[in-house]
């Protein structure tokens, strides 16, 4: 990549470092194809619901596990380090369930992967975060994460087309190509271009500067890359006389920011998306009956997902965040009530079709909103020193909250059926009160002006920060200020 600079630099290394994300969308929907698999479900003996919820739910668990060591790879080794380690292990677990024949090899399987996911979905967010610029920080991490719907729309049409193969490799390809994607992933991985926030930690201000400038498309003396440089020397310096941020500090001095990372992942869970996620062929089978169409509505449906990240790449940067959450979480309880409706209530075709077309509008409602937001947010709320723990905090977060829903899910809808979407209506309505109590603005801010903004003391609201101003802070006034704040 060294003869490609600007933005064809920034936004080439996003979407390849985003592999990652796509192995972890890939991963998430490969088994929801696979639960309605003949051949899977008789070699491995007819799971029942309880079951299938764990193959699904273990992945999550151990990616939860790894989420909180990811931090300390990422501050010791680096940001790009991070992503090979992370893609190594991903490699391993997917050997082990493509080779699996018995239920505990496949589970094992799963949590090596989920082991090597939680490092790569700890570390892309920071990692397209502190390479992106103000204005387009938004766009460039959203499309980054928008890779993870592709991966995810990718599995379930290849979940279709491996269906008509009359043998196990019906199931083991798809579960097989997830490695291919890996390996290239970690080859890929030693043509990237490392943090330069994470450069100027380790002393490394030339390097630093090199990066920037090829990010900007400019000379390293160009005006413009020499502020950007200081600022982080700047932000660094001052954050290396508060000393190593401690995982108490997290919960005392930075308590605001934390629960704002915890909230925004557990609340990308718990409004429901991976109902669809990782049962929409099962979902579809009650309303359309078994057989490979229910995989192929699952494939549109992550088509019409993939679609709403793309929109949110284009809208995030000019809505906002708040907007996007409150707006999407709103909607989605309509999208979500209704899809209980006609789950219940039977009128033949005609329940079968609005079934698919609301199912179909919330996951573009959530692609559009949540789906890549929740992401994106906890990797700008955080000062240099802590961003690592904090991503690792919000991480940690969604996988427990994913590993919750995917284990409980295919029980409620087998006891409760259609109130399980009501269930989960409202968890929509919870994170649009906490969103508008408790969230900030972040759009067109770098992320030492987010990090001001937090210390400096004023309202949370969106109307409080456009008129923030740099200049009135002091150096005395931020340190009193990182002392109460948060």
């Amino acid at each position: 990549m060294g003869k490609i600079q600007g933005a064809t630099l920034l936004y080439s290394v996003a979407c390849f470092a985003s592999l990652g994300q796509f192995l972890f969308g890939y991963d998430q929907g490969v088994m929801s194809g696979i639960l309605v698999n003949e051949s899977w479900l008789a070699i491995f003996n007819q799971p029942n619901a309880t079951m299938q919820g764990l193959v699904v739910a273990i992945f999550e668990l151990g990616a939860w596990f790894t989420a909180y060591p990811a931090s300390w790879v990422m501050d010791t080794y680096g940001r790009k380090w991070t992503i090979m380690v992370g893609s190594l292990i991903f490699i391993v677990g997917g050997v082990l369930q493509t080779a699996a024949s018995k239920m505990v090899e496949l589970m094992f399987g799963r949590l090596i992967a989920g082991f090597g996911i939680g490092f790569l979905s700890t570390v892309l967010p920071v990692y397209t975060a502190e390479l992106s610029r103000a204005h387009n920080r938004g766009r460039v991490t959203v499309l980054g994460m928008s890779v993870n719907m592709f991966g995810y729309m990718s599995s379930a049409f290849i979940d279709y087309g491996f269906s008509f193969l009359q043998s196990e490799w019906s199931f083991r390809g798809p579960l097989l190509l997830q490695c291919v994607f890996a390996v290239i992933l970690a080859a890929g991985c030693l043509a990237l271009p490392e943090s330069p926030r994470f450069l100027v930690t380790k002393e490394k201000n030339d390097a630093a500067l090199q990066v920037l400038a090829n990010l900007h498309g400019k000379p390293m003396t160009d005006p413009t890359v020499c502020r950007e440089h200081n600022d982080i020397i700047e932000a660094v310096t001052y954050e290396r006389t508060l000393g190593e941020a401690s995982w108490l500090e997290m919960l005392t001095v930075h308590k605001r920011r934390s629960f704002i990372a915890i909230a925004v992942q557990a609340f990308g869970q718990l409004q429901g998306i991976n109902i669809v996620t990782y049962y929409a062929p099962k979902m579809y089978e009650t309303v359309l009956g078994k057989g490979n169409i229910t995989i192929l509505f699952a494939g549109f449906t992550a088509l019409v997902y993939f679609v709403g990240a793309l929109v949110a790449a284009v809208l995030v940067d000019k809505a906002g965040r708040r907007p996007l959450f409150m707006g999407g979480s709103l909607t989605m309880i309509v999208w979500l009530i209704l899809m209980a409706v006609f789950n219940k209530v039977s009128l033949g075709l005609t329940s079968a079709i609005l079934v698919i077309v609301f199912t179909m509008i919330y996951v573009f409602t959530f692609g559009v909103t949540w789906a890549c937001l929740d992401w994106l947010y906890p990797a700008e709320i955080f000062p240099m020193r802590t961003r690592a723990k904090g991503m690792s905090l919000a991480v940690s977060s969604n996988w427990l909250c994913n590993f919750a829903v995917g284990l409980w899910t295919p029980p409620l809808l087998e006891k409760i059926g259609w109130a399980t979407y009501l269930f989960y209506a409202a968890w929509c309505l919870v994170a649009l009160v906490v969103v508008y109590f408790t969230f900030v603005e972040t759009k067109g801010k770098s992320l030492e002006e987010i990090d001001e903004i937090f210390g400096c003391g004023k309202p949370l609201d969106s109307t409080s920060f456009s008129s923030f101003d740099r200049s009135n802070d002091s150096m005395d006034q931020k340190t009193k200020n990182e002392k109460h704040a948060n």
